[in-house]
């Protein structure tokens, strides 16, 4: 597959360069500034293509992209993952995502008056397209069985939970016995029983917090989280 299964591991690398443009973007004022945003944003979707992109995806008879080619792969990357008619939306979103989003970086790459609004729109920008792509593959893979009788998605183990409807073709999963070495090892491991835990934040405590940061620009992790409160702050 063009693309890990693991979710938080899918581009590593185009997440790191997105974080070194944000920290571009919080290192002055000036138009230089702003188009060094612009030149990292560049380089973290060419490193998304790096990250993403596999002979798998070229069709049969044609010619294969240049590496950096980020238009080319972007779109074959859609087709690959928003196939059918089903998803004729989703790979026309993408798709144009893709474009936009490159002509927006490379226009503020060469930006000579530009200010710091147009370097954090860049930023959402990339952002936006890194999580929808990621979301896009994380669809692929989750395969949702409907129920034949009512169209209900609420199937589990080839039963239909609203309507009773059964699955013939339903085969449950083989799972294989965890060895005696296993279960002694997992039984060494202390647990925490909840009645230790000091810290408990309820969701109006979260809303709380959120509330009073108002981040702005969201990523992948806390630290850009952090870094993104401050893009928010600094813009307004």
């Amino acid at each position: 597959m063009p693309l890990a299964p693991d979710e938080a591991e899918l581009l590593p690398g185009s997440w790191r360069r997105w974080e070194q443009a944000f920290e571009a973007y919080d290192s002055g004022d000036e138009a230089e500034n702003f188009q060094s945003v612009g030149v990292c944003l560049r380089e973290c979707l060419v490193s998304f293509v790096g990250e993403t992109r596999s002979d798998q995806l070229v069709p049969a008879g044609k010619d294969r992209p240049k590496d950096a080619d980020f238009r080319a792969w972007s779109e074959l990357l859609v087709n690959y993952l928003a196939a059918g008619a089903s998803a004729t939306k989703l790979r026309s979103y993408l798709k144009k995502s893709a474009a936009e989003t490159w002509e927006y970086v490379n226009w503020l790459t060469h930006a000579k008056r530009a200010v710091r609004t147009d370097a954090e729109i860049g930023l959402k920008a990339v952002e936006h397209l890194l999580g929808v792509f990621t979301a896009a593959r994380v669809r692929l893979g989750n395969s949702v069985k409907r129920c034949d009788e009512c169209e209900s998605y609420s199937v589990a183990a080839g039963t239909c939970r609203h309507c009773g409807w059964t699955d013939e073709s339903y085969e449950p999963p083989e799972f294989e016995p965890m060895s005696e070495e296993e279960r002694e090892k997992r039984l060494a491991t202390p647990c925490t029983p909840s009645s230790d835990i000091s810290t408990y934040m309820s969701p109006d405590d979260l809303l709380r917090v959120e509330a009073t940061n108002g981040r702005a620009v969201s990523g992948p992790s806390e630290v850009t989280q952090d870094h993104s409160s401050t893009a928010s702050d600094d813009s307004s």
